[in-house]
């Protein structure tokens, strides 16, 4: 599991506003950590995402040359282990959207 790496996984149990249900996450730990935890950093991916679009807080992956569709929700990031959940690798996006997604994500949590 490398950073970039999109895996479909379930992400329930959830509460409240959180992204739940089966769908695609994109890595954005390093490789490193992820082999020494098994538990990598990820963030959802979904169609919707309205609130996350409009505040900024989503990285759009049209245009990106994946076959995985819709927004990165920068604003959900949550540690899941991958191989408890039965998640399969996807694809990986290009550099291009690791750059943008880590942007964002450095402006929220500094």
């Amino acid at each position: 599991m490398e950073r970039g790496d999109i895996y479909l996984v379930s992400l329930d149990p959830t509460a409240g506003h959180e992204q739940q249900g089966m769908r695609p996450v994109l890595i954005v730990s390093p490789g490193a950590f992820n082999r020494l935890t098994r538990v990598p950093v990820v963030l959802p991916i979904t169609s919707g995402g309205n609130f996350a679009r409009m505040a900024g807080f989503a990285v759009s992956l049209m245009g990106a040359g994946t076959q995985t569709t819709g927004v990165v929700r920068c604003d959900q990031p949550r540690a899941l282990d991958i191989g408890a959940r039965r998640g399969r690798k996807l694809e990986s996006v290009p550099d291009a959207i690791i750059d943008e997604v880590m942007a964002r994500l450095a402006t929220i949590l500094t």
